[in-house]
This record gives C-alpha cells, sequence and structure tokens, in this order.
C-alpha cells in the first residue's frame, strides 16, 4: 500500500470517529428520561408534523419523516431537556 493510500485511510477513519463522538456527546447529562411522546410533541410544535419514525440514537431521542414541503428530515432531542440539539435536512 503506497503510503498516500494509507494516510487517506487514516484521515478517513479519523474523520468517521470524529463525527460519531460528536453525536454522542450531544445527548449526555441524561438524568430523568421524559417518554418518546413528549419528545414526539416537541418535534411536531417545531414544525416537523410528518414523523414516520421515533427511535433513539447515541442517547438522543431522534425523530424522521418528512416537512410540509415534502422534504426528509431527523431531528435530535435531548431525552432529559426535550431541547432540539441537532437538525438534519435533506432536499
Amino acid at each position: 500500500m503506497k503510503l498516500s493510500h494509507f494516510f487517506f485511510a487514516s484521515c478517513v477513519a479519523l474523520i468517521a470517529t470524529m463525527q460519531t463522538s460528536f453525536a454522542a456527546e450531544l445527548c449526555l447529562d441524561v438524568k430523568e428520561r421524559k417518554t418518546a411522546e413528549e419528545a414526539r410533541a416537541v418535534a411536531v410544535a417545531a414544525g416537523y408534523i410528518d414523523i414516520t419514525k421515533m427511535d433513539e440514537e447515541d442517547g438522543c431521542y431522534e425523530a424522521k419523516g418528512l416537512n410540509a414541503d415534502g422534504s426528509k428530515f431527523e431531528v435530535y432531542i435531548h431525552p432529559t431537556t426535550l431541547e432540539i440539539v441537532k437538525v438534519k435536512k435533506e432536499d
């Protein structure tokens, strides 16, 4: 393997690790978890009305679905504070 290929592969692995650890840091300090239904209500109140999946990822509640304009979204909600900590949108 050429040194440049090894360097590139190492960089990709490092970036993937950093992204995973960042996502996991969004929902630290979880004390008393609220329910998934309470988290869903927060997402709906914020305008994410067509929720097709409600799950848990990296300690956060994760709501997935479509907005009113038909674009996909993922919303991450802290399980204790019910604060929206991250939003991913796709066009």
